[in-house]
């Protein structure tokens, strides 16, 4: 964005102090980043203040504002106890919110719609990022919250808590981070200290299946019960007073079914072929990725190398990787490496590290390695690793 170009410098140093307020509830994280990062010793937030005045341009141009830009200016002022350019900044915003039945959020202006008729998928990591910091401006208000405020912000509420997986995280760590943050904020804006009592009750055709019992002793307690027949049709019945957050997940396998995939992805061993006695204990995983979607190039991206079962990730041979171009670092676990890049272009990349087998196993089934954008993880690209030095059967 134009309008953040040009004061760069001054606006870095002022999201580094909203930051540091938003924060300030985890003192070792906030005390780690201020000691990496250098500061003035006397910093004003006045009305002269250079990144004020940067930000009061930012939002006098606010109709050529990217959304994203103005979710995180508006939280900017609400910290800053900017009231009135908090407000007209949210007025702004709610122009271009999404308002679906009992809930809001915001996305960007360039995504494609696409309807899915049988499920609602999570939205892509910088949606949850982005109608985070509105639910922070708005559950930021000085000298105290309006009602109003309360109100729009019940409404992103629901929309956030339906884009929660399972874990309770969100897409990325990024959007995890501010949606939680949020939520929690949220949470302490809407406590009641009067005492809460319901019952949630899960039913199936045939019984009930559960009870849960929810009070002032265990609110925050997370309860789940597994449901045994699948498939199968069940009910929720909620009696008593309060707020309960309830959750289903399924979990299946399925076959990979990609159409135009946005990225190239190449995957195979090095050597191909049994080329000696040790060749099948010990061998290169060769990927090749290039970027073939609609933007010049993706955002950060990872790629995700599952392991052939019996087989481990020679840790040196992946250190060596993050002196390659556009891997900011990697991971290594049993099952997985994790290579995080800067970003992938529409030139191939290449990289290669090194396995070796810990435990033999027979008939071995092909691995997956998968390749997607951090930001939009609906942009992916998946190759199955099935073809290895002295291996009898040869997959795709």
């Amino acid at each position: 964005n134009q309008c953040l170009l040009r004061s760069q410098p001054s606006i870095n140093f002022l999201l580094l102090l909203f930051y540091f307020y938003s924060a300030s509830s985890v003192p070792g994280t906030v005390q780690s980043i201020v000691r990496q990062v250098p500061t003035p010793s006397k910093v004003s937030i006045g009305r002269d203040n250079d990144a004020f005045m940067r930000l009061r341009s930012c939002r006098s141009e606010a109709g050529d504002v990217h959304v994203y830009t103005k979710a995180l200016v508006a939280y900017a002022f609400a910290l800053a106890r900017r009231e009135e350019k908090r407000r007209a900044l949210l007025d702004s915003l709610d122009k271009e919110a999404v308002k679906d039945v009992g809930s809001v959020h915001w996305q960007r202006p360039e995504k494609q719609q696409t309807d899915h008729l049988f499920y609602r998928p999570r939205a892509p990591s910088a949606e949850v990022e982005m109608t985070s910091y509105v639910l922070l401006a708005h559950l930021t208000g000085w000298p105290a919250l309006s009602w109003a405020d309360l109100t729009a912000a019940s409404l992103i509420v629901r929309w956030l808590s339906k884009q929660q997986n399972p874990n309770g995280g969100f897409s990325s760590t990024q959007d995890t981070v501010v949606a939680l943050q949020a939520l929690a904020l949220y949470g302490a804006s809407t406590y009641s200290r009067s005492g809460m009592v319901a019952t949630v009750t899960l039913r199936s055709r045939q019984d009930i299946q559960a009870r849960f019992r929810i009070d002032d002793t265990n609110r925050l307690l997370l309860q789940r019960v597994a449901l045994p027949p699948v498939p199968g049709e069940y009910g929720t019945q909620v009696a008593g007073q309060g707020c309960v957050y309830t959750q289903t997940s399924l979990r299946y396998n399925v076959h990979i079914q990609q159409g135009q995939a946005p990225f190239m992805l190449q995957v195979h061993a090095v050597p191909k072929t049994c080329a000696g006695a040790s060749t099948h204990r010990t061998f290169d995983i060769a990927i090749n990725v290039s970027y073939t979607g609609k933007r010049p190039a993706s955002n950060m991206a990872i790629i995700d190398v599952k392991m052939l079962s019996g087989f481990i990730p020679v840790k040196s041979s992946v250190k060596k990787l993050q002196g390659q171009s556009q891997v900011k670092r990697t991971e290594v676990s049993t099952n997985h490496v994790l290579l995080y890049l800067e970003q992938v272009s529409n030139v191939t990349q290449s990289y290669s590290f090194t396995v070796e087998q810990d435990v033999s196993v027979q008939r071995l089934k092909p691995a997956l390695v998968k390749v997607y954008d951090y930001y939009e993880t609906g942009e992916w690209g998946a190759r199955l690793l099935g073809s290895f030095p002295c291996s009898h059967k040869s997959g795709p």
